[in-house]
């Protein structure tokens, strides 16, 4: 006999998924034109692409940290609940301080997907 996951489990490991789609899918992007946008018109580096990159690897590790958490979620791994916690919070930090720096009303996917 299988054991069966409770509705809110499933509801909450599609959101991770996704959540977690969405942060890789956005984020390679950075990675690739940080450092194009770090070099100034005498070829040297500025700080504004590194933080770029390094923006984006971040969000890009969170994202695949979201996808393996949802693995543990599936799974029934203790681990998984708490880490759930963390990544959330997380996102949803990042997507507020999204939404009132820039104001594009995008980032409130972000503040429902991980809020929930």
């Amino acid at each position: 006999m299988t054991q069966r996951h409770p509705t809110g489990i499933n509801i909450i490991v599609v959101l991770m998924i996704i959540g977690g789609l969405v942060l890789l899918f956005t984020e390679i992007t950075p990675l690739f034109i940080g450092h194009l946008i770090s070099i100034d018109s005498d070829y040297s580096t500025s700080a504004l692409g590194f933080l770029i990159t390094i923006g984006g690897l971040v969000l890009v590790g969170l994202g695949i940290a979201s996808l393996i958490v949802s693995w543990g979620l599936l799974k029934w791994k203790g681990w998984a609940r708490t880490t759930t916690l963390i990544i959330s919070i997380i996102a949803i930090i990042y997507a507020i301080i999204s939404l009132a720096s820039s104001g594009d009303l995008i980032h409130i996917i972000s503040v429902i997907i991980y809020g929930i």
